[in-house]
């Protein structure tokens, strides 16, 4: 059955997701399966749920028992096997829904009623895909305040695994394209709307990484080093891996994250607080570098060969703390000072805009060099911190929380 996270289809437009407690459940009781005759329409989420464990849709569970619609026949499904059965007994052309309400329960134990399709429809579109992030590039799904700081802005241009483009021209759209493509990815650029309305523009994965790294709740598992989705610097991560989350009683708690996927969905869905160590590096030749600490990791990327050249990293590691650029640390105060290699004439950014453009305008790495002293306001009391070299600043971010 394919992953319940990729594939989806719904035919209803005008799509609202209802949170609630749910109702209490009787257990099913044991009647004929044929119960009554029903007109009926061809509901293709049903075919993404999950059966691993559980009927799992997207990033919630459909809770037993619940009535199924099979070509106008209607039946009770107490289980997993009943549900399989019916399935395997419809056949590929049968039409088939759920019969609503039904109940579900979200990752985190929230609970809530689905009163019809388009609200089914509505809550599976903005879960957060839990695969695809192998495949490369950003996969798919619906931007809004369900699930992010931002909004979509549409129309937006989805692109699928061979390179095919579909433009969609709002979230209804949207939803149909994912409906009939085993993936689809974000093609860049990609506009949103933040949360005073102004738009905002990420000209790829790791610029919309970052500026869902700007959301409360959600940030880098590095506070020092910056994430490019999928690594650090020239390196790429091993797996398994340990990373830090906190606990539904507030506490912190190592979780195993298998792959890639598993780590952008957690990161996405705000779960991250940091790495556990020791944490394995893969450097582009294939060689495996051990790092026991955020410190070791500084270090590892100091010496990556993909950011060598006449200029030192201070300036991407200032702006790594960044409140206004996804940090948590401090608000960077301009003008800042820089200087271009081979150069001898001090350039100036007078705002973070001037100064990432200065920082990432060669894609080869980095071309400038920082110029100390920097003057920072810290997030924690609003006190000016004068920063008068890149020792200072590493000591700043290791205290950085």
């Amino acid at each position: 059955m394919k992953n319940f996270k990729i594939l989806m289809y719904i035919s209803l437009v005008l799509l609202s997701i209802v949170s609630c407690t749910k109702e209490n459940i009787e257990e099913p009781e044991v009647i004929d399966p044929i119960i009554e005759l029903v007109e009926t329409s061809h509901n293709a989420l049903v075919a993404q749920v999950n059966t691993d464990g559980g009927l799992d849709l997207g990033c919630f569970s459909i809770d037993l028992p619940f009535d199924l619609t099979v070509d106008g026949i209607v039946s009770t499904i107490g289980s997993i096997e009943d549900f399989e059965a019916a399935l395997t007994d419809a056949g590929e052309t049968a039409e088939i829904d759920f019969i609503y309400p039904i109940d579900i329960t979200y990752e985190d134990g929230e609970t809530a009623v689905v009163a019809d399709g388009m609200e089914l429809g509505e809550a599976f579109s903005v879960c957060i895909p839990d695969t695809g992030w192998i495949d490369g590039g950003f996969p798919a799904y619906v931007i809004n305040v369900e699930n992010s700081c931002y909004t979509q802005v549409y129309p937006v241009t989805l692109t699928d695994l061979e390179g095919n483009s579909v433009v969609v021209e709002d979230e209804t759209a949207f939803i149909e394209a994912l409906a009939n493509n085993d993936i689809l990815f974000f093609e860049f650029p990609l506009t949103l709307l933040d949360e005073n309305g102004e738009e905002v523009t990420a000209e790829n994965d790791e610029e919309l990484f970052e500026l869902f790294f700007e959301c409360e709740g959600t940030h880098p598992p590095c506070d020092s080093i910056p994430y490019t989705g999928g690594g650090f610097a020239c390196y790429s991560l091993g797996f398994p891996l340990g990373v830090i989350q906190i606990d539904a009683d507030g506490n912190e708690t190592t979780v195993i994250l298998e792959d890639e996927d598993d780590l952008n969905n957690n990161l996405l869905n705000g779960n991250i607080i940091g790495f556990a160590y020791p944490l394995t590096l893969i450097d582009e030749e294939g060689n495996e570098v051990v790092v026991n600490s955020e410190e070791e990791m500084e270090a590892a990327f100091f010496e990556c060969g993909g950011f060598g050249g006449p200029s030192d990293p201070s300036a991407i590691l200032l702006l790594s703390g960044d409140v206004a650029s996804g940090g948590a640390c401090y608000d960077i105060q301009y003008p800042v000072n820089y200087m271009l290699p081979d150069e001898t004439e001090t350039e100036t950014a007078s705002n973070l805009e001037e100064f990432s453009d200065a920082i990432f305008s060669n894609t080869g790495g980095f071309i400038i060099q920082l110029e100390f002293p920097v003057d920072v306001v810290l997030a924690t009391d609003n006190s000016t911190l004068t920063l008068n070299n890149l020792d200072e600043l590493l000591s700043l971010l290791e205290e950085c929380q």
